[in-house]
This record gives C-alpha cells, sequence and structure tokens, in this order.
C-alpha cells in the first residue's frame, strides 16, 4: 500500500491522561483537514492506560502513528521523537486536554501554503475550565486575545499560544526544541526561529484552552518563570534599542524578583538569595531585591515580627 501524502502532522504527547485522550483523538479526527492530517501519538512511559483507546482508534483510522518509550520523556523530547517520525509537510503539537474548532488545522495551514515566507501560524484561543468540552460546546471562562507579531515583543512576552502550526522544515534550518527545558521549550524555539521568519496571527478562535492547575506552567511558576529568563537571555542580543534592552531588563529583574520571593515564602532562604542577586544583576534599582535580599538573611520568627499582624 503506497504511503499517504499528509499535509499536516499533529504530534501528541501522552502522559497519564486517559481521561482526555480519546476527546483529543475525537477532536482530530473531525478535522475538516483529516485525510491530510497525520497525528502521531508519543506515550511517553505513562501509568495509565491510554493505549487500548489509542489502539481502538488506530483500528478505526489509518493515520495514526503510536510511539511508546518506557521511560517517562520531557514533553520535548517527545515531540521531537514525534516530528521526526512523521512526514507532514506542516507540524502542530495537539494538547490532551485542549481542542480545535473544526477547521482550525486547515485554515492555519492555507496561510502556510500561500504565504511561503511564513514560518508559523497561530491564531486566538477560547479558555475553559471544564474537562473534556468541545469546541462547539463549551462553556467560556474568557479568552486568549493574541498580539499581532512583533519580534521585539515575543521576546518580551510569550503571546502565540498552544496551537500554532508550523513548517516542518524549520527543524532542518533550527534544529529540534532543546530537550533541557521542561516547559518553556516552544517558547525558545519560537525565539529562535523568528528572526528569520514570520509569524503570521490570525484574527479568529480556533482553540479551546483547558485551564487546569495541573499544568506544569501553573503547577510549577518558578520553572516556568526561570525558563523563559533563560530563553530571552539567549536572544536579547538582538535588540539593538537600548529602550527595548531596558525594558527587557526590567522584566527580566522583576520575574526573578518574583521567583526569589516565591522561594521565601518557602522558607528556602538560600535559593531566594541566589534569585535576589540575579535580579539586581538586571536592574541594580530594583529596590525590593535589595530588600529581599537583606530580609532573607533574618530568621523566619523575626520576619514575622518585622511582617506585623497584617502581613
Amino acid at each position: 500500500m503506497p504511503k499517504k501524502d499528509y499535509l499536516v502532522s499533529a504530534i501528541v504527547s501522552v502522559y497519564n491522561c486517559e481521561r482526555f485522550i480519546r476527546g483529543c483523538l475525537e477532536d482530530l479526527e473531525q478535522q475538516t483537514i483529516a485525510d491530510k492530517l497525520e497525528i502521531v501519538v508519543v506515550n511517553s512511559g505513562s501509568k495509565q492506560n491510554e493505549e487500548p483507546i489509542i489502539k481502538e482508534f488506530q483500528a478505526k483510522y489509518d493515520n495514526i502513528i503510536y510511539i511508546k518509550t518506557e521511560e517517562r520523556e520531557t514533553i520535548y523530547k517527545a515531540w521531537n521523537r514525534g516530528i521526526k517520525a512523521s512526514s507532514g509537510k506542516y507540524i502542530t503539537n495537539a494538547n490532551t486536554d485542549d481542542r480545535h474548532k473544526k477547521d482550525a488545522i486547515e485554515i492555519m495551514a492555507k496561510v502556510l501554503e500561500k504565504e511561503k515566507d511564513v514560518g508559523l501560524v497561530y491564531a486566538d484561543d477560547i479558555m475553559t475550565e471544564t474537562e473534556n468540552e468541545t469546541f462547539d460546546k463549551h462553556t467560556s471562562a474568557g479568552f486568549a486575545d493574541r498580539r499581532g507579531f512583533d519580534k521585539n515583543e515575543l521576546l518580551y512576552s510569550c503571546f502565540i499560544g498552544p496551537h500554532p502550526v508550523w513548517r516542518k522544515s524549520l527543524h532542518e534550518d533550527f534544529g529540534y526544541f532543546d530537550e533541557n527545558f521542561k516547559v518553556a521549550g516552544d517558547y525558545e524555539f519560537e525565539l529562535r526561529i523568528c528572526d528569520k521568519y514570520k509569524f503570521k496571527h490570525i484574527k479568529e478562535y480556533l482553540g479551546l484552552y483547558f485551564i487546569s492547575p495541573y499544568n506544569a506552567e501553573y503547577r510549577d511558576f518558578e520553572i516556568t518563570t526561570l525558563e523563559s529568563v533563560d530563553a530571552r537571555d539567549r536572544y536579547m542580543y538582538r535588540i539593538v534599542s537600548n529602550k527595548w534592552l531596558k525594558k527587557l531588563d526590567r522584566l527580566q529583574s522583576k520575574e526573578l524578583f518574583d521567583v526569589g520571593y516565591s522561594y521565601f515564602q518557602k522558607k528556602a532562604s538560600s535559593l531566594s538569595r541566589k534569585f535576589y542577586l540575579r535580579s539586581i544583576r538586571y536592574n541594580l534599582y530594583n529596590f525590593k531585591s535589595y530588600k529581599g535580599l537583606i530580609v532573607s538573611y533574618f530568621p523566619s520568627k523575626l520576619v514575622k515580627i518585622l511582617k506585623g499582624p497584617n502581613g
């Protein structure tokens, strides 16, 4: 049987998401471009029973590749594994707990087909706090209206969102996702490629984003913040405007202060001091970091007295 030509490959990373996987695969198979959509599922040592559901879909549809590893991998190692096994011209990541408008992937792929200087396409999202809703039938918890693309703004804020579509050929030019990252590897990759390729924002709600307290970006505040700081550090050299550099330095300083304060609240004084110092190095005038640094040397009982009855 000849190999099918796929336009888009959707990479699905699976780890302890049994309650979401059926809805995820149904969502992808119901896309208007489903006949040109390859689904690459990478099970990274999940402890739950997603596999029977995945194999049930494989028996029904011929566009699903299933890869399983025994060890737990970072999401970016799983994505890289899936991309290397894929055959589509374009790539998208499909988070198991998110959903799409039925023609979302088709709309974004059409932009890449038409505009050859665009490397990545992204759109707006509707947010929900209810599990396993569909785009057509959901309970809205707000809207994520993304910014129009500006590579300087991207250094200041990660605004691409969770459902982009990009050219697979970008990985030939720029490599794959940095597997050392846990939560900000996609942000680092976007910063890596945005100097050479345009990004296109579609002003339309094409995704349904599930807001979950179990998402790594919410659960691991310190890791998310530090990885974002480290990603920006790699590409700050591109900024030639002194105004932009000062703005970025203030942002980096503030975020490192927030990490220092978070560790201070957890009574991890040595870690809090480390990040207060990093904060000061970015912005010598961030006096909150000086105060936090000094207070982090005080015994916790004394800090409570200094804070007073109202904290």
